[in-house]
């Protein structure tokens, strides 16, 4: 595991959207919007499905994701190993507030299940001579 910074976990908390990233077991890559994510620990990145159909067939195939965030001024990648929940105390919680917050915004949209992102490397995306770099 590694630990993401704190500038990496309010990137992650704090803007709308991030590209969530899978590969098929034969390399095939898949990148799509996600928002419904939270940081649930330093290690930890909770991502809920709401109508992930290529992304959760990839990661049955191959657990392995990136996350990337960014805003103005840089951004980070995380990559890990994803474990899937859709049934049991810790996603019924996680369903019924994603729930709440995409209902108070017009959308009847729930959570299908939820990916955790164990992480294992962060990189940089800040543009400049850092670029690329692994941070953690």
């Amino acid at each position: 595991m590694a630990t993401m910074p704190k500038e990496c976990q309010d990137l992650i908390n704090n803007v709308y959207a991030a590209a969530v990233s899978t590969c098929m077991k034969e390399g095939v890559p898949n990148v799509v919007p996600c928002s419904m994510k939270q940081v649930i620990d330093d290690e930890t990145v909770m991502i809920s499905d709401q109508y992930m159909n290529k992304t959760l067939a990839n990661l049955r195939a191959n657990p392995h994701m990136a996350l990337t965030v960014w805003n103005e001024t840089g951004g980070y990648q995380v990559k890990g190993t994803v474990a899937y929940e859709n049934e049991g105390e810790r996603y019924e919680a996680v369903a019924a507030q994603v729930h709440a917050i995409l209902s108070s915004m017009g959308y009847d949209y729930t959570s299908k299940g939820v990916c955790y992102l164990h992480v294992e490397e962060v990189y940089s995306v800040t543009p400049g001579p850092h670029a690329g770099e692994r941070v953690a």
